[in-house]
């Protein structure tokens, strides 16, 4: 243990100045990482990708995306060198990653409307590891929550300008929007220096590759990808009422002698996969002249399966990769009822594909398009719920039973997808700064007592109220607090257990002491604080009272855990459990879980002994199994 712990920390600092370059959107139920470029490196710091449920500040598990790129096409190009091409497409990953010979970073930068707040737990201040308040630039009157500006250089002289948004409000956390700004500076690199100048780039297409699995690092797939996703597109059918979207979805596989539609658990029946993660259309510009939406957009919708898949780094040649942008293939996807099932080689591990175009640009002049990234799942608290009915075999649902049932429950996450992509296109056509804003979150303090917990919030230093009013109209909307609580572990599910001030009845304070505990659980917290609604009146849900983050003040390194007070006699010494056995993955939990050990918080919560009882001071021995101390 002692070697793997000195091979992490010197892994850690290996890596400062990279992770510095990435940033993170965890405002929202959905997270993702934004990388100094395009495409995800072939490196593995820490990241989530489309991660949804957010919540892991570790290790961002429950990722929906695997990899990402983008490339470009152009059409009669000259490269730096003078050298001629009648085709190239510029491959900004994803299976060359980074693409170092193809891409320039040349800024990551994160926005944020308000810093994180503090999060201390019996006096020890928790870090986060990833998303920290040193690693984004505070604006007041930022138009979203959390904004992500990436510039990139590519080498056929087009710069790339990424601008991300992430909400906070709970009606809109469920997508980010991504704009994309393509423009031909002549630029292939880092220097000032205009290594291609005065050109115009012709049939220039730009196609998006994404690679989406449902819950990709839980589950099965932690040990090894099953590849079992069915893919859909919509939007280009007669009747489709949205712009145009992928979306993948967990389906049965072959290995397992039951229905694994939603990738059930095997100790606890809860449904592991049951998200549908998609990417799609907002917005593409007719041309560099007329930026209105142009309908027609995008040209071709495609998928292959990855052993299909085309590159350079296979070998493959410009044209064919061009041809793959400019198809006009107008897929549906896989799940048309044309393949046996998911698993079948023609569409397995689908890699799907958006391409925009042709465009002619001039130097000099810019075309903009603007994506969205989303995942739409039932609520994991129903998710555990239905799955241990599943497994128990009493699960009944609209005149539904067993596996019928179960997979009718997890395909209403396909009309959560379709509410949350409706709201995407509508804050894009009405603009990102009408998502109405709550208050701020406050800093947290909890602290551990005897049969209790016990915590207080405030601004600033002293402040019980939060210190700005409504962003958007100035007015102080300001209402009250709710106190939300997981048990055991940071991961597992919230519930709302008080809340004060509005129309509660309760009247408004800035502390709270939480007596219904037990002592040696584990307890985590988040406050969030509410407006009166008044002032969202030009809203998607006009009126309606909109919270703080759910995740800005939320403890995970340390619990709060409520004790008994010092006994005075040695009558009730209790060791729990006894005797003890540290567990292994053939037990139960994941690998993370069961073989990460972090120096901070220890082991897990069953993994530890318990001594209750003791007296102010003792002496405590341990004994192995052989009866050695």
């Amino acid at each position: 243990m002692r070697r793997a712990i000195a091979a992490l920390i010197l892994f850690s600092l290996g890596w400062t100045p990279l992770v510095a370059q990435i940033k993170h959107h965890q405002i929202g139920r959905l997270w993702d990482t934004v990388f100094p470029v395009g495409s995800r490196p072939d490196y593995a710091p820490l990241f989530t990708f489309l991660s949804y449920p957010g919540g892991d500040f570790y290790v961002g598990t429950r990722k929906n995306k695997v990899h990402q790129g983008i490339w470009i096409g152009v059409r009669s190009w000259k490269d730096k060198f003078g050298q001629f091409k009648e085709f190239y497409v510029s491959e900004g990953g994803y299976l060359n990653h980074e693409a170092p010979d193809v891409l320039e970073p040349i800024s990551n930068k994160k926005y944020v409307r308000q810093r994180l707040p503090l999060v201390e737990v019996n006096g020890e201040t928790e870090q986060r590891h990833m998303d920290n308040r040193s690693s984004s630039i505070r604006r007041s009157k930022l138009e979203s929550d959390e904004k992500i500006v990436t510039v990139w250089r590519t080498d056929v002289g087009i710069e790339v300008k990424r601008i991300s948004y992430a909400f906070a409000n709970r009606r809109h956390d469920s997508y980010i929007i991504e704009e994309y700004i393509f423009k031909n500076t002549g630029n292939v690199d880092a220097s000032s220096t205009i290594e291609l100048p005065d050109q115009d780039l012709q049939g220039v297409y730009f196609g998006f590759w994404r690679v989406l699995v449902p819950s990709q690092d839980v589950g099965h797939e932690e040990a090894g990808g099953e590849h079992d996703e069915w893919c859909h597109y919509y939007g280009n059918q007669p009747g489709d009422t949205l712009r145009g979207f992928w979306y993948v979805y967990d389906g049965d596989n072959r290995r397992k002698s039951y229905d694994d539609t939603g990738d059930p658990s095997e100790v606890t029946g809860e449904f592991l996969s049951p998200q549908y993660p998609g990417f799609g259309v907002l917005h593409a510009d007719k041309s560099y002249q007329d930026e209105e939406d142009d309908l027609s957009q995008p040209v071709t919708v495609n998928f292959w399966p990855a052993i299909q898949g085309h590159s350079h780094v296979k070998g493959d040649p410009d044209r064919t990769l061009y041809d793959d942008l400019s198809s006009g293939v107008q897929s549906r996807g896989s799940d048309t009822g044309d393949y046996p099932g998911p698993w079948d080689p023609r569409i397995q591990d689908p890699q799907l594909l958006i391409a925009f175009g042709p465009y002619d640009i001039p130097f000099g002049e810019d075309v903009r398009i603007v994506l969205f990234e989303a995942v739409g799942s039932i609520d994991r608290k129903l998710a555990i719920e239905y799955g241990r009915q599943w497994k128990l075999g009493r699960l009944e649902w609209n005149g539904l039973v067993g596996d019928e049932a179960k997979n009718a429950i997890l395909a209403t996450g396909r009309d959560s997808l379709h509410q949350i992509v409706h709201r995407a296109e509508w804050t894009w056509q009405h603009g990102i700064a009408s998502v109405p804003d709550g208050p701020e979150a406050p800093n947290l303090r909890i602290a551990s007592g005897p049969g209790r917990i016990e915590l207080e919030w405030y601004y600033g230093i002293k402040d019980t109220v939060p210190r700005h009013p409504d962003p958007d109209t100035g007015v102080d909307d300001f209402a009250g607090y709710r106190v939300y609580r997981a048990e055991e572990s940071y991961l597992n599910p919230y519930r709302l257990i008080w809340q004060c001030g509005g129309n509660t009845g309760v009247p408004l304070t800035h502390r709270y002491v939480d007596r219904d505990v037990k002592r040696g659980k584990s307890y985590y917290y988040y406050v969030t604080a509410f407006d009166d609604g008044s002032q969202n009146f030009s809203s998607l849900f006009p009126g309606q009272p909109v919270e703080s983050s759910h995740f800005a003040n939320r403890n995970f390194q340390f619990a709060a855990i409520p004790y008994a007070g010092p006994a005075k006699t040695l009558d009730s010494i209790y060791v729990v459990p006894n005797p003890f056995h540290f567990q292994g993955l053939q037990y139960g939990g994941t690998l993370a879980q069961d073989y990460i050990y972090d120096p901070v918080i220890g082991a897990r919560p069953e993994d530890r002994i318990t001594f209750v009882g003791l007296p102010a001071r003792a002496v405590i021995r341990i004994f192995s199994a052989h009866g050695d101390l």
